[in-house]
């Protein structure tokens, strides 16, 4: 078997740089084929909530350090109650399509800006339009459905949402991605062809092969029959 370094890996790799640039390309175009045959259109649509542990306008008044990290605090917890069923449940009859309790389930997702007070709601769908209809959906009952259970602090919801953007496929991402795979292939197959080819091209080949000094080497007749066939 044969024994590589990196500078000979590297003197190999680029002997077979061909080999290497097709790979990429094929495995490039199927990757990327792929993914925008087979993987589904999906875009993301999103809205911020303000929460704050101070309810009334007299308490915001005296709001303090304290007061921000209670209401970092109820972040965690709203966000955890924003996705349970009973708010899945006051949000599907606003919407306008068909959805059970799961798959909207698997289509929200909430979480909390860490060292700030606000919450980001997240939906992704498989039209831009319904995925800001299920947003505006859960901004409407959040309020309600966080003072009925949490019954402190208040929330408010920042802005509104906008058209969910597009975020997969992305086939262009897929294609480098695949290109890259298809060169690692490529160099696998090339190192380990090396490795298992037992042949002896070179004198000091032989020399480390065997052990002993070469006394001698025989010219290759198929060269020296081309060259003269070339001469004349």
């Amino acid at each position: 078997m044969q024994r590589l370094d990196i500078r000979s890996i590297f003197r190999l790799l680029l002997s077979r740089m061909r080999m290497l640039l097709i790979f990429a390309v094929i495995f490039a175009v199927l990757f990327g084929a792929v993914t925008y045959l087979f993987v589904p259109d999906t875009y993301a649509s999103g809205v911020s909530v303000y929460v704050s542990s101070l309810a009334s306008a007299a308490d915001k008044q005296v709001a303090s350090y304290s007061s921000l990290n209670s209401a970092e605090w109820l972040v965690l917890t709203y966000a955890e109650i924003l996705q349970n069923r009973v708010t899945l449940q006051k949000v599907l009859p606003k919407l306008s399509r068909h959805l059970t309790e799961a798959e909207l389930a698997e289509m929200v997702k909430v979480q909390g800006i860490e060292d700030a007070a606000i919450m980001r709601i997240t939906v992704t769908a498989d039209d831009p339009e319904f995925a800001r209809e299920i947003c505006d959906a859960m901004a409407q009952v959040s309020p309600e459905v966080l003072q009925s259970v949490v019954g402190v602090g208040s929330v408010k919801v920042i802005g509104k949402a906008l058209k969910g953007m597009k975020t997969s496929p992305r086939a262009p991402l897929m294609a480098v991605l695949g290109a890259l795979c298809g060169m690692v292939v490529a160099a696998l197959i090339v190192i380990l062809r090396y490795l298992n080819d037992s042949t002896i091209k070179t004198e000091s080949s032989l020399k480390e092969r065997l052990g002993v000094p070469v006394l001698g080497t025989i010219p290759s007749f198929y060269q020296t029959l081309k060259g003269e066939k070339t001469h004349a």
